[in-house]
């Protein structure tokens, strides 16, 4: 019986430390979580293109990628060297276009904005008669980080005889 007692006495005796604690913990939890950090690679979002439907060797193609980029280190000073891949899932290589530099003096800035890509004329690579294919798109950064791929919805192309 006395130690029944003695428990609630001390229980009755810290109830409010007890509380304080019960009640400062989750404050103390969420404060404790870990920053989110940015990350190094570059970001695409497949936004926009002109048609889905294409005429071979006729009409360019014009699509919009929206980036971000937490570094700021998108786009190359030298022209010959190259930021986009465009890959055409019929061929075996991408064709690589150069980006300029995106912030002043290449420093490093938390960036976002949309890219509008104009490519040459799709054209049909065998002797029948309409093709489909796909483009994904990919930028990398002058610290060699890829972005994620976006891809294109299905495209046709058909021949103009």
């Amino acid at each position: 019986m006395i130690m029944n007692g003695s428990i609630r006495f001390c229980l009755k005796a810290h109830r409010p430390v007890f509380l304080g604690w019960v009640l400062l913990a989750p404050m103390v939890w969420t404060g404790c979580q870990p920053e989110t950090v940015d990350p190094v690679e570059p970001q695409l979002e497949w936004i926009d293109i002109n048609a889905t439907a294409f005429e071979s060797a006729q009409t360019p193609v014009v699509v919009t990628l929206g980036y971000k980029d937490h570094q700021g280190d998108l786009g190359w000073a030298d022209p010959d060297r190259h930021a986009l891949e465009v890959q055409d899932e019929r061929l075996e290589a991408p064709d690589t276009y150069h980006i300029p530099p995106l912030t002043p003096d290449e420093m490093e800035l938390d960036i976002d904005g949309t890219f509008i890509v104009h490519l040459p004329p799709l054209f049909l690579l065998g002797n029948g008669g309409d093709e489909m294919t796909r483009l994904t798109f990919r930028v990398t950064d002058r610290e060699g980080h890829a972005s994620n791929v976006v891809q294109s919805p299905l495209l046709m192309i058909t021949d103009t005889l």
